[in-house]
């Protein structure tokens, strides 16, 4: 959690020293090396930020390279390939996306609105599905297939027409933020799959039953999920416009009163966790796999 944090730090510091001065975000780094870092360690660190780049390049090919070869060439093509074959295939297959993007990378220098914002509108194409389905099917039981497929092509659709599509198309901008539209998509997107649910509820589900006797549950557990969040929380109040990110000062009024009360909000829930929640956690736990009417008895017991 730490690395993300430090990340964010040197917007923050380019914030205050040039406010809205820098064309594009992506210049903001540069201009702080520029500016702050003495000439002769110039050399040192752009080794360093090569190294960076190149590490992350890798591990990014590697990763593309084994989804290939594991979730459409094997099952797909040769469902008998060796492992050599995988990996003589996946070697192609890398060097064929890497020289791709040798020619795809200098033409991001052309983003509108920078580089750091392009990859975050892209990758709104996949992460809002995959957190609405991964948390529906974590907290709702009988959800169907077919709604989590709804909603992958849904949302792909749907976020290209409001973030590109009405402009391109039909030649005029909504005037939402991306960030919004993530929103909306995840209201929209959490209420087909909990339509579903209770509209054509899947018939069978396999019972999962956890033996107790060889695993108990952890009595923090609620406790840290709820510490957990309200360190994100946090975050975002130290990094937002009533943080550091506040063009007035170190940060805003508002900023020690929002802290106190998330702190105060926290110890509460927390609180309630090992007073209430916990023991209706274990008993959860304990009659998994039963019907769902004996859960609901031994749950409000």
């Amino acid at each position: 959690m730490l690395v993300p944090i430090f990340m964010l730090l040197p917007g923050i510091i380019a914030f205050h020293l040039y406010g809205t001065n820098v064309d594009k975000a992506d210049l903001a780094y540069p201009s702080l090396i520029a500016d702050l870092l003495p000439m002769w360690l110039m050399g040192f660190f752009l080794a360093v930020l090569l190294g960076a780049v190149f590490s992350s390049f890798n591990s990014l090919l590697n990763s593309i390279a084994t989804l290939f070869v594991l979730d459409i060439y094997k099952p797909k093509f040769k469902p008998d390939a060796s492992d050599k074959d995988l990996i003589r295939v996946s070697k192609w297959f890398g060097t064929f996306v890497a020289l791709v993007s040798f020619f795809v990378a200098p033409n991001l220098m052309y983003a509108p609105d920078g580089l750091w914002d392009l990859i975050r509108r892209f990758t709104g194409f996949f992460n809002i599905p995959i957190l609405v389905i991964v948390l529906i099917g974590m907290l709702v039981k009988r959800v169907p297939p077919i709604a989590a497929k709804l909603v992958i092509g849904f949302h792909v659709v749907t976020y290209y027409f409001l973030v590109w599509g009405t402009e391109q198309w039909f030649g005029f901008d909504l005037g939402i933020n991306f960030i919004h539209i993530y929103g909306i998509l995840f209201v929209l997107e959490t209420t087909i799959m909990l339509v579903f649910a209770k509209v054509r509820p899947m018939q069978h589900i396999n019972p999962i039953r956890i033996d107790l006797g060889r695993v108990k549950p952890w009595r923090h557990a609620i406790s840290t999920s709820i510490i957990l969040v309200a360190s994100m929380i946090f975050v975002y109040f130290v990094f937002s416009p009533i943080g550091l990110a506040y063009a007035d000062g170190i940060v805003s009024s508002w900023f020690w009163p929002a802290t106190i009360a998330l702190f105060v909000v926290t110890g509460g829930l927390v609180w309630a966790s090992y007073r209430y929640w916990l023991p209706r956690y274990e008993v959860y736990l304990t009659n998994l796999g039963t019907t769902d009417t004996d859960r609901e008895e031994a749950i409000g017991e």
